[in-house]
């Protein structure tokens, strides 16, 4: 099991290729978030103490990892980030607890993914502080834990079980961006990136991706090496040179990759309500894949309905 430490005094930070906000000013949006954690770090440092237990509510891409490693820099303590389907045994948990210093952060990923016994031993951990244990020579045996704060992320809080939603301190889902904070992020990245243009052209580029910061980010690195790859005597990404990156990267009006409009062609050849297993078969792709990849944005879109068992072509 791999325990990435982050020493935050470090962290080299790279403005061409790492675009990871590093400070509340810089994280777009979530406003109630960023308000209540920043009273809850400036608490922790006068008290000189440990921050509340924090869980991160959010799909995939919405900036609940960048906003641990914020939390991180603007404490001043390290933070140790690992993947809830890394921990396999008691034992490994165990391990990571006795190795955190006074006041670290423990950031678990994915943690919808933990498994049960596992989860037992953060009950009193997180409460507490310590771990109970049974040892063949002595019985029953209470160790000690350093201070520590920790930080979860999840994308399935239904799956998390009643005890262990109650002892977190701090519950925050993270919200869709709208139409403004699109055109910031994307404004932001470009310049990041020293491509050139206007608010004219950055008006028909939002529309073009969902409302989630890495899909963002990665629309700008599209825009960035077609720009590099076409640019010529052009001082700026021209209306022009939109239209030709939209037709060169297959591009939708409506967001849409080839591969959603594969979906949707599946949908339309069969003129029928189809399964998840059927469409899946047909995308060569996991169900789990089309699910979480594929469909969300499809549905967002109003194109299809979504049934226990069946998918509905919207007309």
């Amino acid at each position: 099991m791999k325990v990435k430490t982050i020493n935050i005094d470090s962290v080299v930070q790279d403005n061409q290729e790492n675009l990871r906000p590093d400070s509340f000013d810089s994280f777009i949006w979530q406003e109630h978030i960023k308000k209540i954690l920043q009273t809850a770090i400036n608490s922790a440092k006068k008290r000189k103490g440990s921050m509340g237990h924090i869980l991160f509510c959010g799909p995939s891409g919405f900036g609940k990892t960048t906003m641990a490693h914020i939390i991180a820099k603007q404490s001043g303590v390290n933070m140790k980030v690992v993947t809830g389907y890394a921990i396999n045994k008691p034992a490994e948990i165990v391990s990571i607890l006795n190795s955190l210093e006074e006041w670290d952060i423990l950031f678990i990923d994915e943690i919808h993914r933990l498994k049960p016994n596992v989860e037992e031993v953060l009950y009193i951990a997180m409460e507490d502080f310590v771990i109970d244990m049974v040892m063949p020579e002595w019985g029953s045996v209470r160790i000690p834990l350093n201070k520590f704060t920790l930080i979860w992320a999840t994308t399935k809080w239904e799956w998390l079980s009643k005890p262990i939603k109650n002892r977190f301190v701090y519950d925050f889902h993270f919200m869709d961006y709208n139409d403004e904070e699109k055109k910031i992020i994307i404004d932001k990245y470009l310049k990041k990136y020293w491509v050139a243009t206007n608010q004219a052209v950055i008006e028909k580029i939002y529309s073009k991706v969902d409302s989630v910061p890495r899909e963002i980010h990665n629309l700008c690195i599209k825009i960035r090496d077609f720009f590099v790859t076409e640019w010529k005597n052009e001082k700026e990404f021209t209306q022009d040179l939109r239209k030709r990156f939209l037709i060169h990267s297959k591009i939708d009006d409506g967001w849409m990759s080839p591969i959603h409009q594969k979906y949707l062609n599946i949908l339309k050849r069969n003129d029928r309500p189809m399964g998840i297993k059927s469409i899946a078969i047909q995308l060569w792709m996991n169900e789990k894949a089309v699910e979480e990849d594929i469909e969300p944005l499809l549905i967002k879109l109003w194109k299809i309905e979504k049934t226990i068992g069946w998918r509905i072509l919207v007309s």
